[in-house]
């Protein structure tokens, strides 16, 4: 039990050594429910829920326990979950944001790229992440202001400057507006190329690699975007997250440092 975590309503301030156990503890976490979607997939690709282009299945909430479980049981900060919304909600600097399973499609499709993503955000801002491409046996980690790392290799962000010759990551969530819809339209005549693959946390691990340059979506909720911001920050990048609260859709664009972040 980290002992910091017993202290959730008041000013708490964990060293690095701290958020070091904690990653190693989000990538312990992430590698065993990681390891069991890529064991059990055949019979966890069951289709629970669809909503519009948003489809839930069983994979996804027996990943979520897996992780909530293990959270619980070590560092029980409140948490935001993609299934199970808040957990332990209430006043606290820091909390959990957990995808269990990162591009649901992309896994019952047997398309490679989906992800476990678990971060921690301290005032509400990403500080340290996990992206566990379990599928690709790729795991990525991070934490601000140490650095950030591939199966444990270390990574940086690119050093391309320019949109003109740069990646560009994103995606069209079923959240996306009209408005987003022109402004993504606009993206496609300012980058050379423009992926979308499916999974916001991998998209965002990519640029932490400097496999790509920047990343922009609409719509976006926290727990799918903030282990991989955390990430870029940790590889030398930026990030910028807007929205009226943890649990809204959010604007998020994040980029190499050098090429700015995508209106």
């Amino acid at each position: 039990m980290y002992r910091f975590s017993k202290r959730l309503g008041g000013a708490i301030s964990a060293d690095m050594g701290e958020l070091k156990e904690l990653l190693a503890l989000a990538e312990a976490t992430a590698a065993e429910a990681g390891a069991a979607l890529k064991a059990h997939r055949a019979e966890w690709s069951v289709i629970e829920a669809e909503h519009g282009r948003e489809v839930k299945i069983d994979a996804d909430k027996r990943a979520e326990a897996m992780i909530l479980a293990a959270l619980e049981r070590a560092a029980p900060f409140p948490v935001i979950s993609e299934e199970a919304g808040w957990v332990r909600a209430g006043a606290a600097d820091y909390v959990w944001a957990v995808d269990p399973l990162d591009g649901s499609v992309n896994y019952l499709r047997g398309y490679p790229h989906c992800a476990v993503s678990i971060a921690l955000l301290r005032a509400g801002e990403p500080v340290l992440g996990v992206v566990d491409c379990f599928l690709l046996d790729e795991r990525f980690t991070g934490i601000d202001g140490a650095g950030a790392w591939l199966n444990g290799a270390r990574i940086g962000v690119s050093e391309i400057a320019e949109p003109a010759v740069g990646i560009l990551q994103t995606g069209v969530p079923s959240r996306a507006s009209a408005a987003s819809m022109r402004a993504f339209e606009h993206r496609l005549t300012t980058w050379r190329k423009v992926r979308m693959i499916g999974s916001a946390a991998t998209a965002l691990a990519y640029v932490a690699a400097g496999r790509g340059e920047a990343y922009r979506e609409s719509g976006s909720m926290i727990w799918d975007v903030a282990a991989g911001c955390a990430l870029v920050k940790a590889a030398g990048g930026q990030f910028r997250i807007e929205g009226a609260g943890l649990d809204q859709p959010l604007e998020v664009a994040a980029s190499n440092g050098r090429v700015a972040l995508p209106d």
